[in-house]
Parts: structure tokens; sequence; C-alpha cells
């Protein structure tokens, strides 16, 4: 009986243990779900969906979306209702945003050298003509005069322009233009046109020095006219180019460009060249660019029989020529997103002083839907010593549909 009573003594102090530590152990285990359901709360604020962009306008409408950037005093926002708007600063009474920006002051010269700390950055509010914006050292807060910010870029592009090297394939921007007619009558007459321009500057941003640009051109035109019992005549012209640029300072770049040409009415079967020389920016704007170019070159000028002049004329023999290319680039953005470009370019040789050429082009873009718009243009030019029997001039009038790229 000793023995048994001593024998229970510890199971029964076990169990009065037991008892007493019963509810705190309940406690601890139903305190589990509700810190994993504290967590999820926890979490699910973390990737909650930011709060979105306010704009008030002074006539004291507003606008809820997404503030995108600004740019020499003009506003670009996106709202769900009305897709991308740009106003200017004198429209706005304040913009409540969420965002990272970064705010690039007039006159300040951004490089990649340039210290984070020069360039204010954070997240802005816009309140009586100031843009503040609030740093995340410490909170501390930078007002900016509306009309000092010339440029707010949010902070992912302000990061990859800034500081990476895209590849080839990044940047690419332009248009494509195509036309045609089609006649079916006494007379059967067909005409198709065409232009291609693509141009990849690095940056892609006018905030910061382009360090190099590339340009591809085409321009083709083809054409025929048959009517029964007489002979058939057509029209080919294509027109390509392509240059790139290395910039050494912001305004000033080497270049190395080709040019093919093929012209059927002037008889000239091929005219290729490969130069290389410098330009300068003249005007550089967000509303508009000029660039002047100045080039040295090789050509070469091959040459067939005209068709449809009797009698045949001789062969125009093949010309070597060393030249100079002197011209000018032009971009104009003018109100309603209508979009003017020109260029021109002249031609002399050096060895052959008769074998000068000249070119000019100009084209008229109206927006019509999204990236979809209209063009009309004219291409001019001018070959001094064509194929025996060729007219001096060609000109072409162009109208067709237009598909911007970027």
């Amino acid at each position: 009986m000793s023995h048994a009573r001593l024998a229970s003594r510890p199971f029964s102090q076990l169990l009065l243990a037991l008892l007493i530590a019963l509810p705190t152990i309940l406690c601890l285990v139903s305190a589990v779900p509700l810190r994993a359901q504290g967590g999820a709360a926890a979490d699910a604020s973390k990737t909650a969906a930011p709060a979105p962009d306010v704009i008030f306008f002074t006539n004291g409408d507003q606008l809820t979306g997404k503030l995108l950037r600004e740019a020499g005093g003009s506003v670009t926002f996106h709202s769900d209702i009305a897709g991308d708007i740009t106003v200017t600063w004198d429209k706005i009474k304040s913009i409540r945003s969420s965002q990272q920006f970064a705010v690039i002051q007039q006159g300040q010269h951004v490089t990649r050298k340039t210290p984070e700390a020069d360039v204010a950055q954070g997240s802005v509010q816009v309140q009586d003509d100031q843009v503040h914006v609030t740093t995340g050292t410490g909170g501390a807060t930078k007002d900016i005069p509306v009309k000092n910010a010339q440029y707010m870029i949010d902070e992912d592009t302000y990061g990859k322009e800034l500081r990476r090297n895209p590849g080839f394939l990044y940047g690419w921007t332009g248009a494509m233009t195509a036309g045609a007619a089609l006649i079916e009558a006494t007379q059967n007459s067909r005409s198709f046109t065409g232009a291609a321009t693509l141009v990849r500057t690095v940056p892609t941003v006018s905030w910061l020095d382009t360090r190099n640009r590339t340009t591809l051109d085409f321009n083709g035109a083809y054409g025929s006219i048959s009517q029964p019992g007489t002979v058939g005549t057509k029209t080919n012209i294509i027109q390509g180019d392509a240059e790139h640029d290395w910039f050494f300072s912001p305004r000033f770049y080497f270049l190395v460009d080709a040019a093919w040409d093929h012209d059927y009415s002037q008889g000239l079967s091929l005219q290729q060249s490969y130069g290389a020389g410098v330009g300068y920016t003249v005007i550089k704007s967000p509303k508009q660019q000029l660039d002047v170019k100045f080039d040295i070159h090789y050509e070469k000028q091959q040459y067939f029989i005209t068709p449809g002049i009797v009698p045949p004329p001789p062969l125009t023999p093949s010309k070597d020529l060393v030249g100079a290319d002197f011209g000018d680039t032009y971009k104009l953005k003018l109100p309603h997103g209508l979009v003017f470009n020109q260029t021109a370019l002249v031609t002399p040789a050096f060895n052959i002083s008769s074998a000068y050429s000249a070119m000019a082009t100009a084209g008229l873009l109206f927006p019509v839907y999204k990236r979809l718009g209209f063009t009309v243009g004219t291409l001019d030019n001018y070959l001094n010593d064509p194929a025996a029997g060729s007219k001096k001039n060609s000109f072409q009038f162009t109208a067709g549909v237009t598909y911007s790229l970027k």
C-alpha cells in the first residue's frame, strides 16, 4: 500500500499542474489564428493599390487618375474617362499625388555624373503655385515654384533613362504611310506610294543630353498607265537613307550616312553615296527642332536608257564622284496635334562640277484617331546631269494614311 501511494503522487501532481496550466495553453492556441489574421491584414495593407492622383483645375473641375509628367510648363495627366490630357500650370489649382517624382529645375543640367542630392526627388504635391517635394530622408520638404519646375519625371523613368544602357531595339519611334489609287476605264491607271521613318534616340527623353541617334528613311512611288493601242508608261521611284550620330556635346555631333536612290523617270538605275561629317542642333525645344549637317562622301551614279524616247538615246556612262552634302532637317509640332516635317539637301560634286544634285521634302501629319493619321507631302528631286533624254527635275505629291509607332 505504501509503495502504491508513493507511485501515485507524481501522477497526481502532474495532473494538477496540467489543470492549472490549461487556461494558459488555450489562450496561446487561440492567439495563433489571430496573429496569422493580423499578419495577413498587414500584408494586404502593404500590397493595397496606392490612392489615385487628383488634379484640381482653376475653374473648379477635377480629375482622378495618374499624374504622368511635366515638361516646359505643360502637365500630362491620365484619366480613365478623359484619356491623356495636357494642360499648362496656369489652369491648375493643385495636384495631389502618391507617386515618387524627380523635379529638374530651370537651368539645371542633369547628366550621369550629377549627384543624387542635387535633384529634388520624392512625393510631390502642388499647391499655391509651388511644387512641394517631400524627400524620403526625414520627411524634409523642398518647395519649388511651378515656373522653375522645368521637368517632372516619375521615379522609374528617371532611374532607367539616367543609368541604364539600352539595347538596340529600345527607343524606336517613327511613322509609316501608305497610299493607293486605282482607275479602271478606257485608261487603266494604278499608283502606290509608301514611306517610313524610324528614329532611335538615346536617351529617349528631352531632359537629358542626347548621346547617339539613328535615323532610317524610305520613300517609294510606283505608277503605271495603260490604254489599248498605245505604249504603256510607268513611274518607279525608290529612295532610302540611313544616318547614325554620335554627340560629343549637347548640340554638336559626328555622323556617318548612306543613301540609295532609283528613279526610273530620270534614267537613274542607282545613285549610292557613303560619307561622314558633322551636325549641329540649332533649335531644340519641346515644340520644334532644327539640325544643320555637312558631310564629305563618295558617290556613284549608274544609268540605263530612258524608255519611251524615239530614237533611243545613247547610254549615259556611270560616274564616280567625290562630293559633299549641305542640308537641314526641321520638325515643328503645331496646335491640335499637327506635325510638320521638312528636309533639304544640296549635293555638289568636286571632281565633276556639272554632276550636282538637290533634294527637298515636306510633309504635314493630321492626327485622326489614336496612332492613326493622314499625311500630305511633297518630294522634289533635282539631278543636274541625268540620263540622256530625261528631265532634270522629278516632283511627287503624296497623300496617305499614317500609323505612328509611338
